[in-house]
């Protein structure tokens, strides 16, 4: 790597860093495993009480607001409060529950501005489906709790993998979640879009192999990477592979850069974790004491060994789940497996990666990274996040929230007039369909510009507007180059 893009990678990952500290808010506190709770203020982590009532043997999720106060958590198959009680109306959400790698994560509900909705999703422990629960903060007097017209909402009627990841839409607004299709394998990806309007599902995306099951998913902090590292007990026909990905946060286009199998098969790939700026993603086995790195700017992966402990001391104490914190720093899981294996005191902490930007070696594994109270781990489970500070592309050809600057440039797209589409009925109760006109996203805004809905369209596609009062709504056609048709009036009675 030349000198210049070395100081350049330095520089983002310090630009990163500091934007990162001033609004670490959301993911400010770590709950996680066998009721860690870690919480970081001002970039310094601090290890608070234990949380007795938790326990995550994988499946992490919390969130918290803004300022950095906890709001709720998750393990899958419960909800708790700020107050570390059960979330009001969150009983019963799966009879088996975190034992899924990215099994749960917590996403703030699009377009709301008055931080009171949620949307939780979870891969339940009993039929490995995706499904979903919102919450509302303002029930149980402040504490929240989940909307009960919106409890154990199934997703995909098919199992999924055990990753489940978030990143940004474009717009700086709406989410994109992914899961990968499958149960014991998987040949693609699962993709929707999270709008202020509810969930628009895509259609599957081949992820260019077949992989196996466990292992976690991770997106980069810009949301331009994803990789996954997948595992199979049976080791074949799936061997071990991390897997790189290039992702577009306009389109949610997922395009394979390439893949790299595991040296000895029974090595299961497992953690996985971007540095800040990208250009380091970090691996871990799940049955052996070993860390890699590899750099992301090459088109062929290559993995270099930065952490091995072996021999007798360790050969049942594992690496586990990788997360990237607010200060730039890498945390490591650590897992004992039983009491009389492994190393005293060794498990009681976590490792941290204080300079992942850097090559090799000289990232500096500080394996008594946080001490974790004298609790020893037994899990897997680090917290699962997105990115809540990702911001619009500003400059993409994408579309955006405003119907006449779609780049955020100030570059006025005109709407290009097609005459071959057309929407009916034009006056319904709710139910309406256009049919024709170009491949594009279907936007629909209330006549005070508010998008209410938006869908892929190709060729004809079905919408309904039930959800919305009645009124006159203007339905849009936008190509990915942020063109647009003149807009289609409908009324809903």
């Amino acid at each position: 790597m030349s000198g210049i893009k070395q100081v350049f990678l330095f520089l983002l990952g310090a630009l990163f860093l500091h934007q990162s500290i001033q609004a670490q808010g959301r993911t400010a506190n770590w709950i996680f495993g066998d009721g860690y709770h870690i919480k970081y203020t001002d970039g310094v982590p601090e290890v608070m009480p234990f949380v007795e009532s938790f326990r995550a043997n994988e499946a992490a999720t919390c969130i918290s607001d803004t300022g950095g106060t906890l709001l709720f958590f998750s393990n899958s198959s419960q909800l708790w409060n700020r107050n570390f009680q059960p979330l009001w109306n969150s009983d019963t959400l799966s009879s088996v529950g975190g034992t899924k790698t990215n099994g749960t994560i917590i996403l703030p509900w699009p377009g709301d501005e008055h931080d009171t909705y949620f949307i939780h999703f979870y891969i339940d422990g009993s039929d490995s489906k995706l499904y979903y629960n919102k919450v509302n903060i303002n029930l149980d007097g402040g504490l929240g709790g989940v909307v009960p017209e919106q409890k154990q909402v199934l997703v995909w009627d098919h199992p999924v993998c055990e990753q489940l990841s978030a990143v940004r839409h474009a717009n700086g607004r709406d989410w994109w979640v992914i899961s990968r299709k499958g149960l014991w394998e998987s040949t693609h990806f699962d993709l929707l879009l999270l709008t202020p309007a509810g969930i628009v599902q895509m259609h599957p995306q081949f992820s260019g192999y077949r992989g196996g099951f466990g292992g976690e998913m991770t997106i980069s902090r810009y949301g331009s990477l994803l990789a996954i590292a997948t595992t199979d007990d049976l080791c074949f026909p799936n061997p071990p592979t991390i897997a790189l990905y290039d992702f577009d946060r306009c389109t949610g286009e997922i395009q394979l850069r390439d893949t790299l199998l595991i040296r000895e098969c029974h090595n299961n790939s497992y953690g996985l974790a971007f540095s800040a700026s990208g250009s380091k993603l970090y691996y871990s086995l799940s049955n052996r004491f070993q860390l890699y790195q590899i750099e992301t700017s090459h088109d062929v992966l290559v993995d270099s060994l930065i952490l091995k402990l072996a021999g007798p001391s360790f050969s049942l104490m594992y690496t586990a789940q990788l997360e990237l914190a607010v200060n730039g720093q890498i945390v490591l899981g650590v897992v004992r497996l039983s009491p009389t294996s492994g190393t005293d005191g060794f498990a009681d902490h976590l490792i941290v990666i204080r300079e992942p930007e850097l090559e090799g070696i000289a990232c500096y594994v500080d394996t008594f990274g946080i001490y974790l109270n004298g609790r020893e781990n037994s899990s897997y489970s680090l917290p699962n996040f997105a990115n809540y500070d990702l911001g619009p592309i500003v400059g993409s050809p994408c579309d955006t929230l405003s119907p006449q600057d779609t780049t955020l440039t100030s570059l006025h797209h005109p709407p290009i007039e097609t005459l071959s589409w057309s929407i009916n009925p034009s006056i319904g109760s709710g139910s309406f369909t256009v049919t024709g006109g170009p491949s594009s996203w279907l936007v629909v805004h209330d006549l005070y510009g508010r998008e209410v809905l938006r869908l892929c369209h190709e060729g004809s596609t079905p919408f309904d507007l039930m959800a919305q009062p009645a009124g006159v709504y203007l339905v849009y056609l936008r190509a990915a180059d942020g063109t647009q048709t003149l807009p289609r009036k409908i009324v809903r009675q």
